[in-house]
């Protein structure tokens, strides 16, 4: 990728001590999710259940548009000394905060799935992301404690211009290396049929087979009792390689990611299991004349 800002804090020798941080970091996010039970946790933090896409920017919207309305009101307050303006401040304040617990929860459990720059710079991102709420915590605690008001809103002011640099650290993750970004947004499969040299007759159940298309997108095909399916081969989540994964579920007609353990439905191509959010494209199939399976896309625009 292009050199950025937040490439040159990161790259070469500069990022060895956030790869121990790091380690320590994911010692204790991969701790956690070993824990019997939870996975629907970690599911949910993804955004693979319910949004059906990355929750983690969804709660930075919120928190980064709701701290900026208490900076706002907190410069309002400061040029014209009303406290009437105060109740409505705290209240931004503190939805605010709870949406950036959400915010840091879903981050440092998506980037435990990140490696290389795009992991220091991740860590780095998060672990400033997270002074700065503490900040806004001691902010907040001054303003409801009684004391003196002022020295509060200055800190929360400060806090904001440094929230303002560090998101977009986190921009460069998305926009720059791709973070959470769905790895088929620009997979095209063809829309007319497409010939393949891969024979009906020549699958063997559930055992997935890697189909070049001529554009060089590869696909998935793969035998259930008797019924032949179709999907992106590469995982949506990081490109992993899902032919090379492992057939799961009770009968065994999910396959696993071999990278990251994400779990996509063989018939229907949805992701039922993260870090993957997005699911993956469809093929419709047939068998011509001569035995050989053609495809053409089920995914809209695809």
């Amino acid at each position: 990728m292009p050199e950025t800002i937040g490439a040159r804090l990161v790259d070469g020798a500069k990022g060895k001590g956030l790869d121990r941080l790091g380690r320590l970091f994911a010692a204790f996010v991969g701790a956690v999710y070993r824990v019997p039970g939870t996975r629907p946790l970690k599911n949910a933090l993804h955004g693979t259940w319910l949004l059906r896409h990355p929750l983690h920017p969804a709660a930075t919207d919120v928190v980064v548009g709701g701290l900026t309305v208490v900076a706002a009101l907190d410069v309002l307050s400061l040029a014209q000394r009303d406290p009437t303006l105060w109740r409505a401040t705290d209240i931004a304040l503190l939805v605010s905060l709870l949406f950036a617990a959400v915010a840091g929860l879903s981050g440092y459990t998506d980037w435990n799935e990140t490696s290389g720059n795009e992991r220091r710079l991740g860590v780095f991102h998060g672990v400033l992301m997270t002074l700065i709420t503490l900040g806004y915590v001691a902010s907040y605690w001054m303003r409801v404690g009684g004391g003196p008001r002022e020295p509060a809103v200055w800190l929360a002011l400060v806090l904001w211009v440094a929230l303002a640099l560090v998101a977009h650290l986190g921009g460069e993750l998305v926009f720059g290396f791709g973070t959470g970004v769905n790895r088929h947004a620009w997979t095209l499969l063809p829309q007319k049929w497409q010939r393949t040299e891969v024979a009906e007759a020549s699958l063997e159940d559930r055992r997935p087979v890697r189909v070049k298309l001529k554009n060089g997108v590869s696909v998935m095909v793969v035998k259930l009792d008797g019924v032949v399916s179709a999907i992106g081969e590469t995982c949506s989540h990081a490109s992993g390689p899902l032919a090379d994964g492992e057939l799961v579920g009770p009968e065994r007609r999910d396959i696993k990611c071999p990278w990251h353990g994400s779990v996509f439905s063989l018939r229907t191509g949805a992701a039922l299991r993260g870090p993957a959010t997005m699911g993956q494209p469809r093929c419709e199939l047939r068998t011509a004349a001569d035995g050989t399976l053609e495809l053409r896309s089920l995914s809209p625009g695809r």
